[in-house]
């Protein structure tokens, strides 16, 4: 079980439950305060994708598969979830981060790994689906 959060917006349409907009008192150590999104993301598929720059400045896709699955999140005003890999936590993390991740990913409902593939081959990008 992996889990995974979010600071700021997030779409309405994947949320699981009640949506809030949370005041917070200090804006993730920025100067003063602001608005958050806190929801959870709808029980069920997921995918996960991270837009890669390489060393020479090309593009990769880095993709992978999961479940959204119930249970405790952290009411720190943002968008947090728990996710099921086919790879276990460990193996998703591993291999995630020896691809190099940017530092944001996006989440969306349902698997759509084989999309993003041909997505890419339209794009000439390379696809790299983890799980």
């Amino acid at each position: 079980m992996v889990y995974l959060g979010h600071d700021g917006p997030a779409h309405l349409g994947i949320a699981d439950g009640k949506v809030g907009l949370v005041p917070l008192p200090v804006y993730h150590g920025k100067p003063g305060k602001g608005l958050s999104i806190q929801m959870t993301v709808r029980r069920g598929s997921v995918t996960l994708l991270s837009v890669v720059q390489r060393r020479d400045g090309s593009l990769k896709l880095l993709v992978a598969e999961a479940e959204s699955v119930p249970g405790p999140i952290l009411q720190i005003g943002n968008t947090n979830s728990r996710y099921r890999f086919s790879i276990g936590a460990k193996g998703f993390l591993n291999t995630w981060c020896e691809a190099g991740p940017a530092h944001h990913c996006a989440i969306g409902v349902g698997h759509i790994a084989g999309t993003l593939r041909k997505l890419g081959d339209l794009l000439g990008i390379e696809t790299l689906q983890v799980c």
